[in-house]
């Protein structure tokens, strides 16, 4: 221990104690040198055993303390106390002298200030904002990177946390600022906008990046926790009436041709393959044997990750060749991405106004299916159903694709939905 008796006595006790008590003066951090104490680390494992213990930080505001279970304290991240938050302040005082001190609860600390400045300017709940760096959501993308997910998973989120980014927050010095209720308005236009599943997946990626973030608001946002079943029946007359609608949109030029057809071919080849959206978007067209009407899903093309053939009919095999022979795709790609077939449904209102979405062909194949009396098994083998308890699973494992496909043919040979 270290003593300096000029006016003041000071303990400076070893690096590696776990309490030490330190004021620093110029003559004191003189003497640590002096001693070879490398003052650095010694302020780094006091603040690290300090912020472990949830002791107060000596130096720091009242009540910062480490955000340990049960604590009331702001994430750190929150804190804009610098240059930036500074002029923010200003210019809100600018725009709006009512909505005066907009990050007021993230700049004062102590005990009964927020309180004090609240009624010292007449302002019951001032806005708050918080904060998201762009490093925040490279972090987000680099932990979907790390878990493995699909090409079309990450680009789900990054098409959900962009729109976010977009529509909820304003860019400022650098941080993408938003306010509370900046954030529920975007929530109320979600769920709007989107049905419950798809609602629930916005509300959870969001809730994902604001956790990268260091943004607590879990009690603000809460992810639904049952999700409605969809009781929608297809039938053929459904989707022919969807078809008229996308015909109706070409012939008014709001389609563009090439649009038009590859959504009729996305559409039919879901409907009759029992294919999910996802898994549509990720095969690539030279998988589809055309001339044997056939396609090779391997496991990382579907949801459960087993490999799988399914079939389509003759009508859509002609499609499918027209479009090909038409606007020679590249045939290392899918016929079309998941935001290719879901936007038309939020941006043209004959379609946003139908109840027919890309997901409801896959229902409709088995709504069909069953309604022709076919084969259960073979049904859930089609679509890549799990048939682990299927007493006729072992009966028609043994089956050659050939036999399948005959009877495939058999329930959905004379499906035909133009014409």
């Amino acid at each position: 221990m270290l003593h300096i008796r000029n006016g003041n006595t000071y303990s400076v006790q070893k690096c590696t104690a776990k309490k030490v008590t330190l004021s620093v003066r110029a003559d004191l951090v003189e003497l640590a040198k002096q001693n070879g104490v490398n003052m650095t680390k010694l302020f780094e494992e006091v603040l690290e055993e300090r912020l472990k213990s949830g002791a107060r930080v000596n130096g720091s505001p009242a009540g910062i303390r480490t955000p340990v279970a049960g604590s009331k304290a702001l994430p750190k991240s929150l804190l804009l106390a610098n240059k930036d938050t500074k002029e923010l302040i200003s210019e809100e005082l600018q725009e709006s002298p009512t909505r005066q001190f907009p990050a007021l609860g993230h700049l004062f600390h102590e005990r009964n200030k927020q309180a004090y400045y609240r009624n010292y300017l007449q302002v019951s709940n001032p806005n708050q904002y918080y904060a998201i760096s762009p490093e925040h959501i490279e972090m987000l993308f680099l932990e979907f990177e790390t878990k493995g997910v699909s090409h079309n998973h990450k680009k789900s989120v990054e098409y959900i946390i962009t729109n976010f980014i977009k529509n909820a927050t304003k860019k400022h010095n650098g941080y993408y600022i938003f306010t509370l209720n900046d954030l529920k308005k975007y929530l109320h236009t979600l769920r709007q906008r989107y049905s419950p599943s798809a609602y629930r997946r916005h509300v959870t990626y969001i809730k994902k990046l604001l956790r990268v973030a260091g943004i607590d608001l879990v009690n603000v946002i809460k992810t639904p926790q049952e999700v409605n079943i969809d009781m929608t029946i297809v039938t053929v007359d459904d989707i022919r009436h969807f078809i008229q609608l996308l015909e109706g949109l070409y012939l008014s030029n709001r389609f563009e041709e090439q649009k038009y057809d590859q959504m009729l071919v996305a559409m039919l080849l879901m409907a009759t393959s029992g294919m999910r959206v996802s898994e549509l978007a990720r095969v690539p067209l030279k998988d589809m044997d055309i001339e044997n009407r056939r396609i090779y899903l391997n496991t990382s093309m579907t949801k459960t990750k087993q490999a799988r053939v399914t079939f389509f009919t003759k009508e859509v095999q002609e499609l499918l060749q027209h479009y090909i022979d038409t606007y020679n795709p590249p045939l290392a790609d899918p016929i079309a991405t998941v935001p290719q077939l879901q936007r038309p449904f939020r941006k043209k209102s004959p379609l946003r106004n139908q109840k027919l979405r890309p997901k409801h062909m896959r229902k409709f194949f088995a709504q069909e299916w069953d309604r022709r009396n076919g084969n259960a098994t073979i049904k859930k083998m089609l679509m890549g159903h799990s048939i682990r308890y299927d007493i006729n699973a072992l009966h028609y494992s043994h089956h050659t694709i050939e036999e399948i496909q005959e009877i495939y043919d058999k329930v959905f040979g004379n499906l035909r939905f133009l014409g």
